[in-house]
């Protein structure tokens, strides 16, 4: 999740710079930039400690060079000559090269054939997007060129890092490399333009973008990211990159009014299919397995819960919508004959629903159950407030419910045993609905992983 809202703001930030380049150069953004993070910076770091022997001085000195000025070099110019979506796009195959140099020159997080593959398909993405639905070549060199160098700079600053994240604190590492960026690219910009002018700046749009980048997208998500690697490691956290040219395509055509043609759309799912098939592993190592319920089965009416019992459940947390009633209906006879059953059999039950309470507590109420509304499933709060609520743990409790990525995923995250049924009725919001066809592909590589395992 560190990794996906780091995505999430380094995608829209290729907005907020070509804003910025309404008034300024590439390299006037990039020193007001790095000031104000290396000001943050040292506002959140007060006492740090200095690197170890000169060497690890000019490792970190080269971490800032490649991963943040050289970096944010090329991809500001590139996009004073290209559209944001674009530069986002290309840049998506960051991971390619970072995996490529990793597998080159260190011992772990060896590529599989099924890397190469996904890195195939994320290349076809980006061809498409270069080409923009033209299918010749209508290109603008330069900028796809500098676009690309960029995601050269971004391979060998993660596989420099690589020898510095598990040493040194990220804190330190973050505001050093902001302090050396500054120090880079002020000559630069004192040789071109000059010292960027505030006057611009008196804009409320154009002080929220420069912010954005300084507070959010350079000091921040440096640390935040620095954090990703070390849980999930360099090739998996720099695998997020892919998800980038949704975040960019989608705030370009909204804040910029840049074009999303056909092409685009086509490169960005592919792109972004290139993570599912190159994390794709089978068992443990999934990329979808955090949305892999226990059970699958074709409604909550046909569970043997007599079986659950048996096996040491004492407590069952139940979504309401499309998994007990139809959307949006009331208690039914069957869902109310199914708690009084349960209950008889020594089951504790509990409603867990993101509805609000005029919805979630008359349907509780009529099933004799206790409740938790405004559950913000998939975070783990709600299903912990359930068990408590029952008297029940993560060892003796399961949940049922009808939604992959709320639902199943939120129960896994706390440790709970996850059943997935199919929804009840096909009318649904149309957020879900969309929903819908995003889980028919985990659902995919879920009951592929079930027919491997029964042979």
């Amino acid at each position: 999740m560190i990794a996906l809202f780091t995505i999430t703001i380094w995608g829209t930030t290729f907005v907020a710079t070509k804003t910025l380049l309404k008034d300024y150069d590439a390299l006037q953004i990039m020193l007001m930039r790095f000031f104000i993070a290396w000001v943050v910076m040292l506002i959140l770091t007060r006492r740090v400690d200095k690197p170890r022997n000169l060497r690890d001085e000019l490792g970190i000195f080269s971490l800032s060079f490649f991963g943040v000025t050289l970096y944010y070099y090329c991809e500001n110019t590139a996009l004073s000559y290209t559209l944001a979506s674009n530069v986002s796009i290309i840049l998506a195959a960051a991971p390619i090269f970072t995996a490529i140099l990793i597998h080159i020159f260190t011992k772990d997080e060896k590529m599989s054939r099924r890397t190469w593959a996904g890195f195939a398909i994320a290349i076809v993405g980006v061809a498409l997007v270069v080409f923009n639905g033209t299918y010749v070549l209508k290109l603008n060199p330069l900028g796809d060129a500098l676009s690309i160098m960029a995601a050269l700079c971004w391979a060998i600053y993660s596989l420099l890092l690589k020898k510095y994240i598990g040493i040194y604190d990220n804190m330190m590492l973050t505001r050093r490399m902001a302090f050396y960026s500054f120090l880079l690219t002020a000559p630069a910009a004192m040789k071109g333009k000059g010292l960027p002018p505030l006057e611009p700046l008196a804009e409320g749009g154009m002080l929220f973008s420069l912010l954005f980048l300084g507070v959010l997208g350079s000091a921040l998500c440096y640390v935040a990211w620095n954090v990703a690697i070390k849980r999930i490691g360099m090739v998996n956290t720099n695998n997020y990159i892919y998800l980038n040219p949704f975040v960019t395509v989608v705030a370009a055509a909204i804040v910029l009014d840049e074009p999303i043609t056909g092409a685009s759309l086509v490169g960005a799912v592919l792109i972004v299919g290139g993570i599912f098939v190159s994390e794709y592993q089978g068992g443990g190592n999934s990329l979808f397995q955090a949305f892999y319920p226990k059970e699958y089965v074709d409604s909550t009416y046909n569970i043997d819960f007599e079986t659950l019992y048996k096996r040491g459940f004492r407590g069952i947390l139940f979504d309401i919508d499309n998994t007990l009633v139809p959307h949006g209906a009331p208690a039914e006879e069957r869902s109310i004959a199914l708690f009084d059953r349960l209950h008889e059999m020594g089951f504790g039950t509990c409603l867990i629903s993101n509805n609000k309470e005029p919805r979630v507590t008359p349907f509780a109420d009529a099933m004799h159950t206790q409740y938790v509304y405004k559950a913000g499933k998939p975070k783990r709060a709600g299903y912990q407030e359930g068990m408590k609520r029952m008297g029940t743990d993560c060892s003796n409790t399961l949940f049922i419910g009808d939604q992959l990525f709320t639902d199943v995923w939120g129960a896994n995250r706390a440790g709970i045993y996850a059943v997935l049924v199919k929804p009840i009725n096909p009318k649904e919001e149309i957020q879900i609905v969309l929903k819908r066809y995003l889980e028919k592909i985990v659902l995919f590589f879920y009951l592929r992983d079930q027919k491997k395992s029964v042979f």
